[in-house]
């Protein structure tokens, strides 16, 4: 692998802080992640912000068919050059911000099901897990890496810190578990906090069954938008309280608690036992 420093030099690019830009610069930290992901041969791979290549090498030699999207212009146009020429059958890129793309059609206009890879800057990574979580049942799998502290988001447990909207709404989705910790020293330029590499498989099928997904998010986010509040006050934030005494008796969830203290199930619970607006 060429140095990212030595590449954008020559091509006269510079890492840009605003997309959080920082790329990964270790051969050998690349084909560990590669490897671990395990990704289905039999289906395409979207990967989300190639920038200079880094995991789209290794995916290519390992004979998987990529389409990556990029944002920044003078990486489309490096990644056109170097790696086109080379894997042109099975792999292309596609100028464009990922969040600008409806998920479900970009899953549909490369197979119908695939899976996704991607280096997650930061200022945009909540938004790409989102992006992820509305394209329902087309992705099978997602490696994603992530800053250390949101990786922890992910993966906590109720009742700590780190638990909150993402936690539970992923929780329900998909199955989350971490594959690999990547240092800050194999990056350039060298972020201030460490990685993790994380593995997100979609459910086909998440029980037990919500009656409203919309709900139930809005009814998670609600809580955790307060999350110092009892419970009962931070939903009736946002909900009649009637209504939110209501669901909470029906589910038979103490009012007094916090939302940090629920499980998925509890959430799933209490979005079933919701009455009619």
């Amino acid at each position: 692998m060429t140095s990212p420093r030595r590449i954008l030099s020559e091509r006269g690019l510079r890492p840009q802080k605003g997309r959080g830009q920082n790329f990964l610069s270790d051969v050998n930290t690349a084909a560990k992640i590669v490897a671990l992901a395990n990704l289905d041969p039999a289906l395409p791979v979207l990967e989300i912000g190639p920038g200079l290549g880094a995991l789209t090498e290794p995916l290519l030699a390992s004979g998987l068919r990529v389409h990556a999207v990029e944002v920044d212009t003078g990486l489309v146009e490096y990644l056109k050059d170097h790696l086109v020429p080379r894997y042109e059958s099975r792999f292309e890129v596609q100028h464009a911000d990922i969040l600008d793309l409806d998920p479900r059609q970009t899953a549909e206009s490369l197979g119908g099901r695939i899976s996704v890879v991607g280096n997650l800057p930061y200022v945009i990574s909540s938004p790409v897990l989102f992006w992820l979580l509305e394209a329902g049942g087309s992705i099978a799998r997602a490696v994603v890496m992530l800053q250390k502290e949101l990786a922890d988001r992910l993966t906590a447990s109720p009742g700590g810190k780190d638990y909150g909207r993402l936690s539970v709404i992923l929780g329900y989705h998909a199955n989350v578990r971490t594959l690999v910790q990547v240092g800050a020293s194999v990056f350039h330029p060298r972020p201030k906090v460490g990685s993790t590499v994380v593995s997100i498989e979609f459910k086909s099928d998440p029980r037990p069954a919500l009656k409203s997904d919309e709900l139930f998010r809005r009814i998670v986010a609600a809580g955790f938008a307060m999350r110092r509040k009892k419970l009962s006050n931070a939903l009736s934030a946002a909900f009649e309280t009637d209504i939110v005494r209501a669901a909470l008796a029906e589910a038979n969830i103490d009012p007094n608690r916090r939302a940090e203290s629920l499980s998925v199930s509890d959430f799933v619970g209490l979005t079933n036992a919701w009455p009619a607006e």
